[in-house]
């Protein structure tokens, strides 16, 4: 839905995102908020507090929207391209995202190397994890960046976020479901209560994502969670999807 376009540069639009909670200035073309950054941010309990850090945070979808639910959260959004920063900070910038502008910050910095930040209690990844083999890339640069995987990105982002958890800290990222054998192997011996969240785009069909909770230095087991359908059998989303796409609901993970 567009929001007020004032002040936009050519090939920029604004964009109200999570029901309204929050309004993010994005490239026209190219990557752009969508299902996965919705789901992700739902990882975070509106009661959660301390410091969370958005790593590979693009424009700053995920790090806003967890801001906007938990009032009583910072957010770090870390992203790589100055370009994406830059439209993040200029989305801090507008009115309506005052009430929690205060409390978030964009970080130009590679997220596998984005070790200088203060201690965290939530690491957010929604990491490229497209396989070159199995797709066709984007032609367009920055969407091609976003989306597909290259050897070892997924084991030094979640060295990373090792590195900025506090113990005790959670990790939250979204996958591809055919990649969760790496996301386990990513995690395992730095992380314990590891929780899979399926998502699938009907009852009846395979999971296309993966939502996963861990905790570092945890000792808990590992458990597949009740799996999250998208869509009804006329193709609206379910309630509980809707709920969570309007910013009104989170996931219990």
């Amino acid at each position: 839905m567009k929001a007020d376009a004032a002040a936009l540069d050519p090939g920029q639009t604004v964009d109200a995102f999570l029901g309204s909670l929050v309004t993010l200035v994005q490239p026209e073309k190219g990557h752009r908020a969508g299902l996965d950054a919705a789901l992700l941010q739902a990882l975070v309990p509106a009661d959660a507090s301390g410091h969370a850090i958005d790593l590979g945070a693009g424009v700053g979808t995920v790090g806003f929207a967890a801001a906007a639910r938990a009032c009583n959260l910072t957010v770090t959004a870390v992203e790589r391209e100055p370009a994406l920063v830059a439209l993040g900070r200029k989305a801090l910038s507008l009115p309506a995202n005052a009430g929690f502008a205060a409390r978030v910050a964009m970080l130009e910095a590679d997220a596998a190397a984005a070790d200088k930040l203060a201690p965290a209690d939530w690491v957010l990844m929604n990491p490229p994890f497209d396989e070159p083999r199995r797709m066709r890339p984007s032609p367009d640069p920055a969407r091609r960046a976003a989306h597909v995987a290259t050897n070892g990105l997924l084991e030094s982002w979640t060295a990373t976020a090792v590195r900025l958890l506090k113990p005790g800290g959670m990790l939250g990222l979204v996958y591809r479901t055919e990649g969760l054998p790496n996301v386990l192997a990513a995690l395992a011996a730095r992380f314990g209560d590891v929780r899979i969240l399926p998502v699938h785009a009907a009852k009846d069909r395979a999971a296309i994502r993966i939502l996963v909770r861990a905790q570092r230095e945890s000792r808990g087991s590992l458990k597949i969670m009740p799996g999250l359908v998208l869509h009804r059998a006329d193709g609206g989303w379910t309630e509980e999807v809707d709920a969570i796409l309007r910013g009104q609901a989170e996931l219990p993970l």
